[in-house]
């Protein structure tokens, strides 16, 4: 049974403008709980059918919930607090985003991120090796991987712009020199495994894989071992996270002890002893 738009529609049974389409028990269905059920594009026949399906439904749709509220008087009672409470939870969740939207200041200046950081470093030891790198992945059927290599092995830098000529045409995916820090993580989405695994990639030299489809190149231009301190530029953006979370929570703190205070002052809410 599908979960209906209408729950079960109370209503006096002395409404004279409109005759009820179903009623289970003391609960009526109208036809205008039925607005906006179809619209002018659907033709009759389908127009009936919608219609009477869905009355279907929701004859047995309050059956049921008849059967379920006769057979659950001791739970009635909990299960309404938590729907309360579950409501409450609701409204003053949707309350916090709107005000933090209004009042929250989400710019991080450097230094704080930087301060953060200093005083925060057992935080940030990796929990896996981290590169950055430059790479290529060429299909196996391409030629002129071995002066692709060539450039890779000799000097990115001073062959960059051969090399990017070469891999707009030639390559499927490529990254030259970039200041990104990658995890295994971020790899896995890149690279094989096998390319990367059991630490292959904790060299400065070149390394290379080839499966069926491509030939991939790969030359590490910096590496962390997992264990150690992460760089700021790596974890500079959950720093900003982090502040902006606490700041979040310190900034609601003071909202609430506020809202607290000026209620008691102009007698809104008072503590009986």
């Amino acid at each position: 049974m599908v979960g209906l738009l209408l729950t079960a529609c109370k209503r006096q049974q002395d409404v004279p403008e409109e005759e009820p389409l179903a009623r289970v028990y003391d609960s009526y269905l109208y036809p205008s709980d039925l607005a906006g059920l179809v619209n002018q594009e659907t033709s009759p026949e389908d127009s009936a059918a919608i219609v009477s399906e869905f009355v279907d439904n929701w004859v047995r749709h309050q059956l049921v919930l008849k059967v379920a509220a006769t057979n659950m008087q001791r739970e009635a009672a909990a299960i309404e607090k938590q729907a309360r409470d579950y409501k409450e939870s609701l409204l003053i969740y949707a309350y916090e985003r709107q005000w933090l939207a209004e009042n929250l200041d989400t710019i991080i200046s450097m230094d704080s991120l930087q301060a953060y950081f200093t005083a925060n470093r057992e935080e940030f030891r990796l929990q896996s090796d981290i590169y950055r790198l430059s790479y290529a992945v060429m299909p196996a059927d391409i030629t002129g991987y071995d002066t692709l290599r060539n450039w890779f092995v000799k000097d990115i830098g001073k062959f960059r712009n051969e090399m990017e000529l070469f891999c707009l045409n030639h390559c499927s995916n490529y990254v030259f020199e970039s200041p990104v820090w990658l995890d295994n993580n971020s790899l896995f989405k890149m690279l094989p495994l096998d390319l990367y695994g059991n630490g292959r990639l904790r060299t400065t030299g070149v390394v290379e894989y080839a499966d069926d489809n491509n030939r991939y190149i790969v030359k590490v231009q910096e590496y962390i071992l997992q264990g150690n301190y992460a760089p700021f530029d790596y974890v500079q953006e959950d720093i900003r996270r982090i502040i902006i979370n606490r700041n979040k929570i310190d900034l609601l703190k003071k909202n609430y002890n506020s809202m607290y205070s000026d209620a008691m002052q102009r007698n809104n809410a008072q503590l009986y002893k």
